[in-house]
């Protein structure tokens, strides 16, 4: 991915989606090997996004080993997910209507799961 074709967000995203995807905590020269396999993005501009990302508190940050640090996603990726639709929801002129919306772009199986999930 060349830094012309990123689009903003988007190494942010690929860093969550590394982070969530581990079975632990990172090292930001196991995220950089992750998100840039083909070497083109530096460390720097890793450790810059996940400064970011922890100062939003999307990302923690524990002592690693010797002067490294560990970085984990601080939400699951649902929960991440299920915050980006209240904001969006609570942005909405009409929530009942943008859930209306929402709802009618679900497959049967998704709308039984919603319904489940709604019943506990």
């Amino acid at each position: 991915m060349t830094k012309r074709g990123r689009q903003q967000g988007e190494l942010e995203q690929l860093i969550l989606d590394s982070l969530w995807d581990a079975p632990s905590a990172l090292s930001s020269q196991q995220l950089l090997e992750l998100v840039s396999p083909d070497g083109e993005l530096a460390l720097t501009t890793v450790l810059t996004v996940l400064s970011r990302l922890t100062d939003k508190g999307l990302v923690s940050r524990v002592p690693g080993e010797g002067r490294a640090f560990l970085f984990s996603a601080s939400q699951t990726r649902e929960q991440h997910t299920a915050d980006l639709m209240l904001k969006i929801v609570s942005g909405a002129g009409n929530p009942a209507l943008a859930f209306s919306h929402f709802a009618s772009g679900l497959s049967e199986a998704d709308l039984a799961a919603l319904r489940k999930s709604l019943d506990r």
